[in-house]
């Protein structure tokens, strides 16, 4: 949750230096008093110093305060100026000076963090247009860029040798409509992300934390609806029920980290590098999705308690979810999936296992994808009730299907895979002695496991004779099927409880 208000801090801050998603209007003190009263109702509490001259209205001594979830505490931002100038065509530009002071400090629990920064642009661009109802702008940069001076907390100052962050190339669009719901629609593209910071001990100056790296190709379309009056993050279910809902999907094309950390004497180093990635998410009546990916990922590894570099790479990685999040009678929809692609680990982790190389050093996969059916009952934000089902008092939900999409594990020249499908009654599992409620298949293919047991073997990690109760337990749930070294299965479960393999029944 209270990620929630760390991140509209920083859009807060974003949205000032990019015109607002909530300017617009044919006037400046419009603009101006629009964005405002959008933060207000978001949660902040905004101040600023106001002065007019000719066309131009300029801000300055800007703060906005925002409560931290549970009473933790408050965050607050604070900058400079920023100017409001009507064109006199309808349009407002909004400008930024080249170079001016940020500081973000954050309050509660006795304790205190403060962090300066100054925020630079260079050739920022950002027109804002349209009416009260409906509002367009548009907004373009050749830099923009945060510096972070030095991290303050509870009144002790750690110096910042660097803490730099830059966006290149930036162009994006924004349309928002206003009502009882704010509706907000987002394009971004970026040419690059790039960030580089280092810390160093107070006490110690050759023991430090050093990292930099980029992302290349970033682009970003989102759109959402938010009751105003109502963005509440202690309370994500009154939100969610007062129509809020959020859908945005962010991509990168590439980027690479290089890491190195000292102390006492010991040093680590890393580095990683993508050829791509993307982070996609969603929420609002219909449920909760999420989704993240990389392709081509690379990983390199030296120091501490490791006594050799360590390297592996993979084609692809990701991670999904969908599940409801509103209590319904009706039927639901959710999945989840986990993949690890093509992984291919250095020769110098191969031969802790397998100094003789004897399993083959095919890249591995790991993927399972599975989706079904069911009703959640209870709304799955909301802590009352949420507790409610922890202690047993509220029953979580009825789960319907059950269907196994993808199921493929494949490492050292052997792998399984498989489909599945099943039936579930609930009720009926509770309430009949010796029924289990589910009515299913799962068909599964198995190849080159018993040249893998036989190396295994060989190797001397698995003893023969276990190795013979895995080879009669495979012979009693599996066929010979087509190709060399190839067993299939198809296992079948009835709701009286019956379960059989192959068509021969073994309960």
């Amino acid at each position: 949750m209270s990620s929630f208000k760390n991140l509209s801090g920083t859009t807060a801050l974003a949205l000032i230096i990019t015109g607002s998603a909530a300017f617009a209007d044919v006037s400046a003190q419009d603009v101006w008093g629009d964005w405002k009263g959008y933060m207000e109702s978001m949660g902040y509490s905004v101040t600023a110093t106001e002065a007019t001259s000719g066309d131009t209205l300029t801000t300055s001594d800007l703060s906005m305060t925002m409560p931290l979830p549970e009473d933790e505490g408050t965050i607050t931002i604070m900058m400079g100026e920023i100017s409001y100038t009507n064109q006199g065509d309808g349009t407002v530009a909004v400008t930024i000076p080249a170079s001016e002071a940020v500081n973000v400090k954050i309050v509660g629990g006795g304790e205190s963090v403060e962090v300066p920064m100054t925020l630079t642009q260079n050739g920022f661009n950002a027109i804002v247009s349209g009416t009260p109802q409906e509002m367009t702008y548009t907004y373009s940069a050749v830099n923009l860029g945060l510096d972070v001076q030095s991290v303050t907390a509870n009144g002790e100052t750690v110096p910042v040798e660097k803490g730099i962050f830059s966006l290149t190339d930036v162009a994006g669009a924004t349309t928002t409509k206003t009502g009882n719901l704010r509706n907000v629609t987002q394009q971004m593209k970026a040419g690059a992300l790039g960030y580089a910071f280092k810390f160093a001990n107070p006490d110690a100056a050759d023991e430090y934390v050093d990292v930099q790296g980029d992302l290349k190709g970033l682009s970003f379309e989102g759109a959402g609806d938010y009751p105003m009056g109502q963005m509440n993050s202690d309370d994500m279910n009154a939100m969610i029920k007062a129509g809020f809902n959020f859908a945005g999907k962010f991509v990168h094309s590439g980027g690479q980290m290089n890491f190195l950390f000292t102390e006492e004497g010991d040093q680590i180093t890393a580095n990683t590098s993508t050829t791509g990635g993307s982070v996609d998410a969603a929420m609002s009546e219909k449920g909760l999705q999420y989704s993240v990916g990389a392709s081509g990922l690379k990983v390199n590894f030296q120091g501490g308690d490791v006594p050799f570099p360590v390297s592996f790479e993979a084609g692809q990685i990701g991670y999904d979810v969908a599940v409801p999040v509103v209590k319904s009678d009706d039927t639901q929809d959710f999945s989840m999936g986990i993949a690890l692609r093509d992984f291919v680990m250095s020769e110098q982790i191969w031969g802790m296992i397998d100094p003789g190389a004897q399993l083959p050093r095919d890249p591995a996969t790991i993927a399972l994808d599975v989706s079904g059916t069911g009703k959640l009952g209870f709304d799955l934000l909301d802590e009352a009730q949420m507790a409610a089902v922890e202690s047993g008092e509220t029953m979580p939900g009825d789960l319907q299907t059950l269907k196994i999409e993808e199921l493929e594990i494949t490492a050292a020249g052997a792998s399984v895979t498989g489909t599945g499908a099943a039936d579930v009654d609930m009720q009926a599992a509770m309430m009949s002695q010796g029924a289990n409620g589910i009515d299913g298949t799962l068909n599964l293919k198995i190849v080159g496991a018993n040249g893998l047991m036989d190396k295994l073997v060989a190797m001397g990690l698995v003893p023969q004779d276990q190795m013979m109760g895995a080879r009669m337990m495979m012979g009693m749930f599996a066929v010979p099927g087509e190709g060399e070294d190839t067993l299939t299965s198809t296992l079948e479960i009835k709701k009286s409880g019956e379960i059989s393999a192959n068509g021969q029944r073994i309960k």
